[in-house]
């Protein structure tokens, strides 16, 4: 019987969604403001529909075959995956209208502390992600002058806990001029930011990448900084560029802030994970070839010569495939198609013994979690993958090892994602 009133359901809404759709923008008329948020409110309504709703639409409006729903064979999904069996649930948070529901997640002592890619902090009890209701309770932080820039389009990139200071990849752009910083704040109700780190050079093609994890160099405390050096099908050419920071994973020097290029030949490192001495990034490629690569200091990574991925219109414009031959380094793994690759994470062995010398990679546009196995603790060798599909895109991962979950950042709700045994 419920199956009988769903398939009505399904009916009824595709009939008269559309119909209801065009009448509205016969009412618009000529008026083009008022067309864009109409569709803009008909894209939220879609995307916060149910999966089964969304995969039904695009089917009827050919955007996907049958097929499809016969291409998953022995494929697991939540609670089930290869080894363990893992809860899955969200707690949404409470966001001003004025946030963007991209944002990054840290923990502090017994905190979650929520960073807001347009600048606004937020503070939970971790304890509360033990507990399944669907709301995160949450407190809004000050801060006294890190808002105040939103004038100059102010986009966080990425955050980072040290000790009892949080850093920020920051964005700002004056005039036509769009820079990269580092800040810092002490960790307290009311954040008060200062400048670690102003690159003085300005970005060509937009600023990406932006992740920042700590990193010890030479005896020296620091921080690794990804920058990116392509907008699609204009590669840039900076990443080949000694002079320039773009295209590049920096070194930054915790205590005065000097810098030194780590590794070039990047074009949009969307991630990365550090565990002792050894680095790995996630990399988004240009149409197809999304990489994950282990980063060893002054290694080139190929761009814009070599990638296993093509142009997106561009028929001038090609790559070379062999890393090798070409004298790079050769990504540990390529993902084709693309994944929309994001943040990853070296997950700790104490998750799980099943899940040993394993990397947790997210994506944006496959909405899932990538189970990376690694052979041994050197993770210089895949043995092989596992998709977790989620359903959203994920912004960013941690480990929280007090509670032993894992949390995502969640954009579609804006919600924390909470995975555990």
């Amino acid at each position: 019987m419920k199956k009988k009133y769903l398939i009505i359901f399904i009916v009824l809404f595709f009939l008269i969604f559309p119909l209801f759709i065009i009448s509205k923008i016969n009412i618009a008329g000529n008026l083009p403001k008022y067309q864009q948020k109409l569709w803009g409110t008909a894209f939220n309504i879609f995307m916060e529909s149910p999966d089964f709703i969304k995969s039904s639409f695009m089917i009827i409006s050919g955007k996907r075959n049958f097929s499809n729903l016969f291409n998953d064979y022995n494929v697991k999904f939540l609670p089930e995956t290869q080894y363990l069996n893992l809860e899955f649930y969200k707690k949404k948070i409470n966001f001003s209208k004025s946030s963007r529901l991209s944002f990054y997640v840290e923990e502090y002592k017994n905190n979650l502390i929520i960073i807001t890619k347009n600048g606004e902090f937020f503070r939970a009890e971790l304890n509360e992600l033990s507990d399944k209701s669907k709301k995160l309770n949450t407190i809004k932080l000050q801060n006294k002058n890190l808002i105040e820039q939103s004038e100059n389009e102010l986009t966080i990139l990425d955050s980072l806990i040290i000790d009892n200071k949080i850093y920020l990849t920051k964005t700002t752009k004056q005039k036509n001029c769009r820079k990269l910083s580092i800040v810092f704040s002490e960790i307290n109700d009311v954040l008060s930011f200062e400048t670690l780190k102003e690159f003085k050079e300005c970005a060509l093609v937009g600023i990406g990448a932006g992740r920042i994890q700590y990193y010890k160099f030479n005896s020296k405390r620091g921080i690794l900084l990804s920058t990116t050096d392509s907008d699609n099908d204009e590669p840039g050419a900076r990443a080949q560029d000694d002079k320039s920071i773009y295209g590049k994973i920096i070194f930054i020097n915790l205590s005065n802030g000097d810098h030194e290029i780590f590794s070039k030949g990047h074009r949009n490192a969307q991630g990365i994970a550090v565990k002792d001495d050894i680095i790995i990034s996630t990399e988004h490629g240009p149409r197809g070839g999304d990489e994950i690569n282990r980063i060893f200091y002054n290694k080139n990574y190929g761009w814009p010569i070599a990638s296993y991925g093509y142009s997106y219109e561009r028929k001038d414009l090609t790559y070379k495939k062999s890393h090798e031959k070409n004298l790079f380094e050769e990504p540990l793994f390529v993902f084709l198609p693309s994944i929309g690759i994001s943040e990853l994470i070296i997950l700790p062995d104490e998750f799980d013994e099943k899940w040993n010398h394993n990397v947790l990679v997210t994506s944006l546009n496959d909405r899932s979690i990538y189970r990376v196995k690694f052979q041994n603790k050197n993770f210089d060798k895949i043995l092989y993958l596992e998709k977790i599909y989620i359903g959203e895109r994920i912004r960013d991962i941690k480990y929280i090892d007090k509670l032993n979950i894992i949390i995502t950042a969640l954009e579609r709700t804006g919600s924390v994602g909470i995975l555990r045994k």
